[in-house]
């Protein structure tokens, strides 16, 4: 069936046709939580919330976008509101540790000479991986991802710049 008929169905209070859009889309939902959040919980929690919104929020989708496009910007949106409350949280505990180091660094060196380019995106800020799991991994279109996040063309076209490049100098073997 198609999306347009489930979300009908949904929009009429069918639970098994929004039960269908939840089983068709919730792994790429999952997947790009994960690229931003990288905490398996969290994004457990960020996805279900997500669709309890898209459940509650269903009878006033318009379809002027797809679903899909839809459900993502939900999912985009939850991502960054989880990030500013852990962000607000982890500072007290950064504060706390830098205090405990009294200045002093620890020196932990090893020579690696390849790095992982999961770990290598991972480490890129969650608007570089976001803006990449869009366009890689779910293969949508610079205007498409830039529909999805809220923001302009060129901004989508810089961050996958940015991060390409941040991508190729973290994997340039550095030498011995």
């Amino acid at each position: 069936m198609s999306d347009e008929n489930l979300i009908l169905l949904s929009q009429s209070g069918d639970n098994e046709a929004f039960s269908q859009l939840v089983r068709k889309y919730s792994a790429d939902a999952y997947r790009t939580a994960f690229m931003v959040l990288r905490d398996r919980d969290e994004v457990e929690d960020v996805v279900q919330e997500s669709f309890l919104t898209c459940y509650r929020k269903i009878k006033s989708f318009r379809m002027e976008s797809s679903f899909k496009t839809w459900l993502y910007r939900i999912v985009v949106n939850r991502c960054y509101d989880r990030l500013r409350k852990l962000n607000r949280e982890n500072e007290a505990l950064n504060k706390m540790s830098l205090n405990l180091k009294n200045g002093s660094e620890d020196i932990h060196s090893s020579i690696e000479s390849r790095l992982d380019l999961r770990e290598v995106i991972l480490d890129l800020k969650p608007e570089h991986r976001l803006v990449l799991t869009l366009y890689y991994g779910m293969d949508f279109g610079v205007q498409k991802v830039a529909d999805i996040l809220g923001i302009p063309v060129g901004t989508v076209k810089s961050r996958l710049n940015s991060a390409r490049n941040m991508i190729k100098k973290s994997l340039t073997v550095k030498p011995i």
